[in-house]
Formats: C-alpha cells, structure tokens, sequence
C-alpha cells in the first residue's frame, strides 16, 4: 500500500511539472502582461498571453519565441522552462505637452503600423508581414465643424509573405494574392480617457484597476510614473469567451473569435485625464477560427485554419488644424509618403528581417 501510495505522489508531482504553464510578468511590478504577441523561429505567429499573462504550450521546434508587447522590450525565449518570464517596460523620452489652440480643433495623428497575419493548418502556414504609414483626424472640441475619420487611413504601405505550403518555402514583395488587413476597422479611442478613481491595488509604484466580465477581465488599467496602460478584452463579456459574427459568413470569411484585445498606452499626467494627443503607442491582437472558403484557400486547406493577427501603431506626430485645413488635408492625401520608424519601435526580430531580405532580394532579380 505504501509503494502505491508514493507512486500515485509520484505520478501527480510529474503531471504538475509537466503541466505548469509559462507565462509573462512586468518586472518592475510583477503583474501578469496580457495581449503580448508570440513568434516562432521562423517569425509565424504562433499565440497570445491571456489575462493572466500565460500562454499556450508552444513545441519546442519553435524555439527560440520572440515576445512583443506595447510599452515593453522585446523579449527572446531560447527553450521552454515553464516559468514566469519578465518583460522590462520601455524607457519613454516623453514630449511636452501641446496645448491645443483654440482655433485649431482637429488633431490630425500620423502613425507607423506593424502588421502581421498568420494562418496556418495542420500541415501549412502563410504569414504576411506589413508596414504602413497612416493617418487619422480627431476632433477634440464639441464645436468642431470637420468629423474626421475614426479609423486609421493606410498612406503607405509595404507587404511581404512567407509561404510554407506543400513542403515548399517561399517569399514574396507586395504579394498579388490580396491581404486581409484589419487596420480600417481597428478604431483607436478618439474621446478622453479617464483613469479611475479608486484603483482597486497598488504593487511597488504601479496603481492597479481591473474590472471583470462574465468569461475573463474585461479591463485591465495600469498607472506608473511614466504611463498609463489600458488594455480591454474585447470577449471577456461573451458567455464562452468566442464570438461568430454572422456578417463575415456571406463573404466567405466565417470565423469564431477566440482572442481579442486591444491596449492603449498614453504618457502620464496628474490629472488623470488622457487625450488622444497623449497617446504613445497601441496594439490590436486576434486570434480566430476561420472556417469560410477564403481564408481556407490562404493555404489551401478544406479544414477550419487558425489565424492571428497583430496591429502595433505608434504615434509618430500630433498636429493641430483648423477646420478648413483639415478638410483640405484630408481630401488630399500625400502622394510621396516617408516611412518613419520612432524610438520607442522595437527592433524587428531577426525571421522577419530575413524575410525582408530575402523578398527585397527576388524583387531586384
């Protein structure tokens, strides 16, 4: 009985090991980071971290893993130890803050976006990696007399994709194969955030709110002395965390929503009050079944594939204009458009800098 008894101890010690999770941590607070995005050795996209900063069992061929994640380092895991890896925040050379004239009452943003997209059956996978250059026109008084344009609008943009399909590798520059690109429905906040009044903790200088919904935390809001961060669970109010918006089936684009959040990250102030000319950098991750006929014909599957999709905007210049202006300006968009890459974006990993290579290299061939 005694021998029984150590092997079944035995047995359920291995199983937790094995089973332990790893999974991501500020480390400056220790809190869980949520949202950040996970690419393999070959720079696919391969996973998120949930709200409690853990993610999925990721194989070890696809070591080493780079993390991303708005408002952090990068950071590279060579092997797995199911432990708890710490990203370190970034270090902002933060601006002053521009008072708005009073006759000029539209901000116009630029931004510099990173895009990636995967999607990928048992045996195939097609990721596209893009940058854009973008714009958006916010109005920021009650009597502004231009709407603007909530989302953001592409001025430039370059593609490349890596084709891992039927066992054969291969790239492209601007691929004909037409890219489903989430950046005009991606909507950054255009009105006042406001930070809570009654933090619900505060951990080693960081003040921390968190407001839950019926399947996980619907928002999770950070304050430190540089930033303040909010990310929202766009499924946490779904009965089964998943959604399958019916509209998408018609189009050949039937899916089901697994993963979908979105961050803010804005430069701090005292008044607790953040403008959309406060914000820094934001990010919009997805993760989704994808069951219709087109985005199966990605890699030519006749089973569901899974996709994730990343958005990293970062804020590249605040401009104020007066109505007419920004009616002018928005009717015309520039034509020659440079693409600038800000401080505060990290260093592309090193699969999606040879990917880059090695498309840029066939085009010139």
């Amino acid at each position: 009985m005694k021998k029984i008894f150590i092997i079944v101890i035995t047995f359920l010690a291995i199983s937790t090991i094995t089973n332990a999770q790893e999974r991501l941590i500020d480390a400056s607070d220790n809190l869980p980071i949520s949202a950040a995005s996970i690419l393999d050795a070959a720079g696919n996209m391969v996973g998120f971290t949930l709200t409690d900063g853990s993610f999925s069992e990721i194989p070890p061929t696809a070591y080493p893993i780079t993390i991303s994640c708005v408002g952090y380092e990068r950071l590279i895991i060579e092997s797995p130890e199911n432990k708890a890896w710490k990203m370190t925040p970034m270090v902002y050379e933060l601006d002053e803050v521009v008072i708005a004239p009073v006759d000029r009452n539209i901000l116009k943003q630029t931004f510099y976006v990173r895009e990636y997209f995967s999607v990928s059956s048992p045996s195939d996978t097609v990721t596209f990696f893009l940058e854009h250059m973008a714009n958006r026109f916010v109005p920021i008084s009650d009597n502004a007399r231009f709407r603007g344009n909530k989302s953001l609008r592409k001025l430039s943009s370059r593609c490349y994709a890596s084709y891992n399909v039927a066992d054969k590798d291969s790239v492209a520059k601007d691929p004909e194969q037409d890219f489903p690109s989430i950046i005009s429905v991606s909507f950054l906040e255009e009105k006042e955030v406001k930070a809570p009044e009654d933090f619900t903790s505060s951990i080693d200088g960081t003040r921390l709110y968190e407001e839950p919904g019926k399947s996980g935390m619907f928002l999770v809001q950070k304050q430190n002395s540089q930033t303040f961060t909010t990310t929202t669970d766009g499924l946490a109010k779904e009965d089964d965390h998943a959604y399958s918006p019916w509209a998408l089936k018609p189009i050949g684009c039937s899916m089901t929503f697994r993963q979908l959040y979105k961050t803010e990250v804005y430069r701090t102030n005292e008044d607790g009050i953040y403008q959309p000319q406060d914000l820094i950098e934001a990010s919009f991750v997805m993760e989704a079944d994808g069951k219709g006929w087109l985005l199966r014909n990605i890699v030519n599957s006749k089973e569901p594939v899974t996709i994730y999709s990343m958005l990293e905007i970062y804020t590249v210049e605040n401009k104020f204009l007066s109505g007419e202006r920004a009616k002018e300006e928005y009717r015309n968009p520039p034509t020659d458009v440079q693409f600038v890459v800000p401080e505060n974006a990290p260093a592309l990993n090193a699969a999606t800098l040879r990917l880059i290579e090695r498309a840029n290299a066939i085009e010139q061939q």
